[in-house]
């Protein structure tokens, strides 16, 4: 099992960023507000762009090393936890529409967290009050309604 060098990842960030800084640069100006929908996007392209750069940079200080074995792959269960948490993202992005943004994230960061051995309360726990205090900071702070699902009853 081979993995893409640093140089490699590195470009593909930067190219990343690229495309969510074009993306988020036509994203219209919200009314009544001094910041726009593009900012949290463009902030997120420049952290990728920052990391892409790192990487690179990195890379190419280290040496011409452009495939290397990766040493996590020979972890046992570690081909079955990076397509866990595939799945784990795929499973958000369908059924956050369907009920809801605290049930689903909830849901899905607790299976992150089983992924990496928390124990099952703890991460319950863990998952369901990230989940809350995302919400409620996107909903009453930043004004930015998530879908409400099933606990439509029950959050602002």
């Amino acid at each position: 099992m081979m993995r893409f060098s640093d140089l490699i990842l590195g470009l593909l960030l930067l190219a990343g960023a690229a495309v969510l800084f074009s993306a988020a640069s036509g994203l219209p100006p919200i009314p009544g507000q001094a910041y726009g929908a593009d900012v949290f996007p463009v902030l997120t392209a420049a952290g990728l762009a920052a990391c892409g750069f790192i990487l690179a940079v990195g890379s190419v200080r280290a040496g011409p090393f452009p495939l290397a074995q990766a040493t996590w792959v020979r972890t046992p269960g570690a081909g079955f936890r990076a397509a866990a948490t595939i799945a784990l993202v795929l499973a958000y992005i369908a059924l956050t529409p369907l009920i809801g943004f605290v049930a689903t994230a909830t849901v899905v960061l607790t299976g992150l967290f089983l992924l990496v051995r928390v124990p099952v309360v703890q991460a319950i726990g863990i998952a369901l009050a990230t989940a809350l205090f995302t919400y409620l900071s996107f909903n009453m702070l930043l004004r930015v309604p998530l879908p409400r699902g099933l606990v439509e009853g029950f959050l602002p």
